[in-house]
């Protein structure tokens, strides 16, 4: 061992006592940690044993018995109760129950404490493999609140503290209470039409007690109403629309959380085909807050939700008040533009711009339409396909036209090619004299292409978002707003899942060979340095098509399932009996004897094309003779 090596372990070993030495606490430090750690742990038994007063002492309020307190109960709760309610404190006592207003749409259980909806369910749809009604959240995990101030104490109260009792109730309409001896009562009436729920909130007989400032204190905890539960998870989040602007959301699937810089028209828990809303007439204040959460490990929960939403009471007959307006209901289309909210509808993600103008002005009235003569959504979904690619037939047509033309004229280009060799320039200017000569246009095939771009995306958006789908069984798929399983998997492949759609693969096999038919129309091209080979694209793409739809709605796979064998189809007939290459040949040697005559821009461009083609060939010139 040198002398080197020696030096470099006695630093290693200095550095190393050095930072042992540095990183040890000192007495001080030790003491100080020491204490920190028995405050923390005094602190947490105190929590826990504030927990359980709390807990006992909400017991009594709630009187989980039948029968009522006794005189020295209540005496000893007074002094509690009038320090956290003030004149309201025999408000907060009574037993919980629950009363429910319904109709063959909608379900609604409020609770007496706090007289808000504890539960909604949906009566006409199931959840996934089961009888049970679609329910919008886990009752006792989420909860409805209104948060005000009240002068008497000095904290804000929520009336989830207060017991509510019924005044009156209808079919359609309940009438809750809570009151105190002084005159001072909340009342709440609900009124239920369809999927909505109008509750007008009323504080009567406060005077200045009642503060300003109020509330909507909304916490939700989704649970699994669909097959898949990630495909659930991205499809649900909170939208919103602000004054003045577009409909607007928290990321898809994802935490998220927002604060409101302007007023809130509406703010809707949407859990992929169904929604909690809510409005107000004057709107939400700015300074709403709203949050998504995903307990990934949680595979009954879908999301977390919560909404905090100021809003302004109005005074009126001494008495102040509020209404809000609740929707509790599928995204469907129609029934959402029935509230009246504005871009409501734009809940349901049809997609964005020209996207969703399709589908909600062209393709859903289609499908509604059909929908009235032909009970399978399957049946359906095939219809609506043959519909399209028979509208696209003149675009197809166009597309196979010029791939013809191109391929006439593929010996002339390939002989250009070869003449001009590494003269890029002069092989451009040739060939685009060719295509001027012919009268070809060697563009277009591309413009009907792009015609079909929003359809194509259109679709892609249209099927997994539209609830009609939902349950709709088809052939092996018993679900076609869900992934279809021909086999469940007892293991999860990466990226892929642990199920194998049957869809999926013959979608991914119909591209494959539709791909290959594709290909095959069109002119050979040389294959390009530093270009992909679009034969390994050609097979690569439907092996990857396997991985991107294998969770995705089985109705969008059966969709581009039938348009590639239609495409398929049409392309054989177009090829059979409207593409005659000899005729197109002929009209090309027709156009050929034509004398042509330039236009300005032309002769310009050409202009130019010579001047660049010489600046290029006097650079060359130039580093050849600098390399002699």
């Amino acid at each position: 061992m040198d002398k080197n090596q020696i030096t470099g372990i006695i630093l290693m070993v200095v550095l190393y006592v050095g930072y042992i030495w540095y990183s040890t606490p000192s007495e001080e430090e030790r003491n100080a940690a020491i204490a920190e750690q028995e405050r923390l742990v005094e602190e947490a038994r105190k929590d826990s044993l504030l927990l359980v007063e709390e807990e006992a002492f909400q017991a009594t309020l709630r009187q989980e018995e039948a029968s009522a307190p006794s005189t020295a109960d209540t005496e000893a709760m007074d002094p509690k109760l009038e320090q956290r309610f003030g004149s309201l404190a025999m408000a907060a006592v009574g037993q919980d129950q629950t009363f429910e207003l319904g109709n063959e749409n909608l379900t609604v259980q409020f609770t007496s404490r706090g007289g808000t909806p504890y539960v909604a369910l949906l009566p006409k749809y199931n959840r996934y493999g089961t009888e049970e009604p679609v329910t919008l959240w886990e009752p006792d995990q989420s909860e409805v609140s209104v948060l005000f101030d009240f002068n008497e104490v000095n904290r804000p109260l929520s009336l989830n503290e207060f017991h509510f009792e019924v005044e009156r109730q209808t079919k359609d309409a309940l009438v809750l209470v809570a009151s105190n001896d002084a005159g001072k009562s909340i009342r709440w009436q609900h009124t239920l039409i369809g999927n909505s729920l109008d509750s007008d909130l009323s504080f009567e007989g406060f005077g200045y007690d009642l503060g300003d400032e109020f509330a909507l204190a909304w916490t939700a905890q989704g649970v699994t109403n669909e097959k898949g539960l990630e495909w659930e998870r991205q499809h649900s989040s909170i939208y919103y629309k602000e004054d003045d602007r577009g409909r607007n959301y928290l990321s898809d699937g994802r935490a998220d959380e927002f604060e409101a810089e302007t007023a809130l028209e509406w703010v809707a828990f949407k859990q992929n085909f169904f929604s909690a809303i809510v409005s107000t007439p004057e709107g939400f204040l700015a300074g709403s807050k709203l949050t998504t959460t995903v307990p990934e490990e949680d595979s009954t929960v879908t999301m977390q939700y919560a909404a905090l939403l100021p809003f302004e009471a109005t005074e009126m007959g001494g008495q102040s008040g509020a209404t809000l307006n609740f929707y509790f209901g599928p995204n469907e289309q129609n029934t959402l533009v029935a509230t009246g909210w504005t871009e409501v509808d734009r809940i349901i993600d049809y997609g964005w711009w020209i996207f969703g103008w399709v589908n909600r002005n062209a393709i859903l009235p289609l499908y509604q339409f059909l929908s009235q003569h032909f009970v399978s959504a399957g049946i359906i979904i095939l219809i609506i396909t043959l519909i399209i690619k028979l509208a696209l037939t003149p675009i197809t047509w166009k597309n196979f036209m010029s791939s013809a033309k191109m391929r006439v004229l593929r010996p002339e280009i390939d002989a250009l090619t070869e003449k001009h060799g590494d003269d890029a320039m002069g092989k451009q200017q040739a060939t685009m004299a060719l295509y001027r000569q012919t009268g070809v246009n060697p563009l277009a095939g591309c413009l009907p292409g792009l015609l079909q771009m929003p359809i194509l995306y259109a679709m892609f958006r249209f099927f997994p978002a539209n609830i009609d789908m939902r349950g709709q069984s088809f052939l092996w798929a018993d679900d076609l707003g869900a992934f279809d399983s021909i086999l469940d998997l007892p293991f999860s492949i990466p990226f892929y899942g642990a199920h194998v759609s049957g869809f999926t693969i013959l979608m991914a096999a119909s591209t494959f060979f539709y791909m290959r038919m594709t290909m095959a129309n069109q002119p050979p091209q040389p294959q390009q340095p530093g270009m992909p080979n679009m034969k390994v694209i050609q097979q690569m793409f439907p092996f990857m098509m396997l991985f991107f739809f294998n969770r995705f709605a089985s109705g969008l796979s059966l969709y581009y399932l039938a348009a590639n064998i239609i495409s398929m189809g049409q392309m054989l007939a177009i090829k059979a009996f409207l593409i005659d290459e000899d005729k197109i040949r002929a009209k090309i040697e027709e156009n050929k004897a034509k004398p042509k005559k330039k236009s300005g821009f032309q002769e310009r461009l050409e202009q130019m094309q010579k001047e660049q083609a010489a600046k290029t060939k006097d650079i060359k010139e130039a580093k050849k003779g600098r390399k002699k």
